[in-house]
């Protein structure tokens, strides 16, 4: 048996310590004084990635999507982003107009009909903890900005889009590091020492997916019948939304890290939260089939048969002492 199992490789990924080492333990502004260096070579690089003017260092947090925000006048979302994207939108509530776009009806060319540049559309390529897929067209009128931090890292096609954000975290670097690409300037963190250096290195890692996925449902799916199911359709590869029903994943999650495997139930999860997935509350989900979510995600799985043992014993088991 490997040492540890992560099958919650996007939602808590490894520390790039190659990477972070270019930051640490000086990780300071640069001084506008200095000229040309060889960070600017990598800003360089970025910029040319994703074609765009602008890769600048941004604060993926709260605060720094607080900044961001205020750009505009008016913003529509989904509920399935990032944490701390959803959590800046709430904080200025009273300040901007803010509307919530279903994804079960997520056409962006209705606002983008009557809206201009101080409009904002903010969505995920990949939605936090169902891990279905959005499909993203460019728009004329308004601004459109898009996390792409998942499906970057598994090696999917950028849709069309004004910005770009990554979060760093997904890439093994520090909570709060991220990206904002673009062709116009929305930040003001401008120069970070070695930080385009540290970014360019850490999104060369890319994911070989592949159909591992859809084989560890069928295999559970054979062990537990219609005691397991999928939460969405259309989920990205190397991602598994389970429904494991009448438990508590919290109880899995638990037994199975005692053998050195690791799940998330949800972003909330992940933050510390012990209370259901917002994602699926705000999908129409009842508190105890939200509680039933186990999000798988992985980079490679190398014992399937092994996997599929864990998660079965574990369920039934569980199952027992909760009857």
């Amino acid at each position: 048996m490997e040492k540890e199992i992560h099958l919650d490789f996007l939602q808590n990924p490894k520390i790039n310590k190659e990477a972070l080492e270019l930051l640490m333990p000086d990780f300071n502004f640069d001084s506008i004084a200095i000229k040309k260096h060889k960070d600017e070579t990598f800003r360089e690089k970025l910029r040319e990635k994703f074609n765009k003017n602008y890769a600048l260092p941004f604060s993926f947090s709260s605060a720094g999507f607080v900044e961001f925000f205020l750009n505009f006048k008016e913003i529509y979302y989904t509920t399935s982003l990032h944490y701390e994207i959803r959590q800046a939108i709430t904080l200025l509530k009273n300040t901007i107009k803010s509307h919530i776009i279903p994804l079960q009806d997520l056409d962006i060319s209705k606002i983008d009909k009557d809206a201009d540049s101080n409009t904002l559309i903010i969505l995920p390529v990949i939605n936090e903890d169902i891990f279905s897929i959005n499909q993203i067209d460019g728009v004329s009128n308004a601004t459109l900005a898009v996390d792409i931090s998942y499906s970057f890292r598994l090696n999917m096609e950028l849709p069309r889009s004004h910005i770009y954000f990554i979060n760093g975290a997904t890439f093994g670097l520090l909570n709060t590091m991220g990206l904002i690409i673009s062709d116009k300037q929305y930040t003001s963190n401008l120069y970070k020492k070695n930080f385009s250096e540290a970014f360019y290195h850490a999104l060369e890692y890319k994911v070989q997916t592949d159909s591992t996925n859809i084989e560890l449902y069928k295999r559970l799916k054979k062990e537990l019948g219609d005691d397991i199911d999928l939460f969405s359709k259309n989920f990205a590869s190397n991602t598994l939304p389970l429904r494991l029903k009448h438990i508590n994943t919290r109880n899995l999650i638990q037994n199975l890290y005692l053998d050195d495997i690791y799940i998330q139930s949800s972003q909330e999860c992940y933050l510390g939260f012990i209370k259901p997935s917002f994602v699926l509350l705000s999908l129409g989900f009842g508190e105890v089939k939200a509680r039933e979510l186990c999000a798988i995600t992985f980079d490679t799985i190398s014992n399937i048969d092994m996997i599929v043992s864990k998660i079965t014993q574990s369920y039934k088991m569980i199952r027992l002492m909760e009857f």
